[in-house]
């Protein structure tokens, strides 16, 4: 089985969706967890205000699979396909979703990765959006928000 790691960022419609962006926040992350654990995915999420950037790893497949609901998915506008790779192990192994928030813990991250006052991922480099996910996983910054935990599994 070949391991795939795919990033990619939408604009957030939650405003639309629903009355609280945390009973959004809340829904987007049980689907998601019930799908990665079914899908054998990991990965990581950040809800922006503005944006979804996410990072979704498994077999090619699955990760399609998943990537296509997404594109399907009203809460999603514009979603823009950063990278999809192939890669030799997992960045986030034990996490079916981290669910990553902004937070004044973790405002010098947006500023230092984003290279601007201002959180834009259209205006961010690949591999810049890549490493300010996993600096933020790294960092635990999840906003109060619950890391959403699964059982270790194999790189591959």
């Amino acid at each position: 089985m070949m391991l795939i790691r795919l990033t990619y960022f939408s604009y957030n419609r939650l405003n639309d969706w629903y009355a609280s962006k945390d009973r959004g926040v809340a829904e987007i992350l049980a689907t998601s967890v019930a799908n990665n654990l079914r899908d054998c995915i990991t990965g990581a999420l950040i809800c922006h205000d503005r944006w979804f950037v996410q990072e979704l790893e498994g077999a090619e497949d699955k990760v399609s699979a998943a990537f296509e609901r997404i594109l399907r998915d009203q809460r999603h506008r514009d979603v823009s396909l950063v990278t999809m790779q192939a890669v030799s192990a997992r960045r986030f192994p034990n996490f079916a979703m981290a669910c990553l928030l902004p937070h004044e813990d973790n405002c010098d991250l947006f500023r230092h990765y984003g290279e601007d006052e201002i959180f834009d991922p259209r205006k961010m480099r690949a591999d810049r959006l890549s490493d300010l996910i996993e600096a933020m996983a790294d960092r635990g910054t999840t906003g109060g928000q619950a890391w959403m935990k699964k059982p270790a599994m194999n790189a591959a």
